[in-house]
């Protein structure tokens, strides 16, 4: 994993926006309609995202690491299951941030 996808998924799920998803939706969303340095570095996120999930490469430990356990999983399938559905919301089209797990 490189380090602009490891730089989204603490953005994302970590303390900075776990509570704000809209937020960096929205700037995601407004540098991948604007082409220009911004848009490389979403986009390499975006596909760097989906390849993390395509490839099932981050383990429990690699997430409870990189997003200071702010979210608990108890296996991979809940965390990828999870992820598939965040990334419609972040990238596709899907206006709801899935539920964040039970703590």
């Amino acid at each position: 994993m490189d380090a602009k996808t490891t730089s989204f998924i603490r953005s994302a799920f970590g303390p900075a926006y776990v509570n704000e998803p809209e937020v960096l939706k929205k700037g995601l969303q407004g540098s991948l309609a604007n082409p220009g340095p911004f848009s490389r570095t979403s986009e390499a996120q975006r596909d760097g995202f989906a390849e993390v999930i395509r490839a099932r490469e981050m383990s429990i430990a690699d997430w409870d690491e990189i997003t200071e356990g702010i979210l608990f999983f108890s296996d991979e399938d809940e965390l990828y299951a999870f992820l598939e559905k965040a990334y419609d919301y972040f990238f596709g089209h899907s206006t709801e941030m899935p539920p964040y797990p039970a703590p």
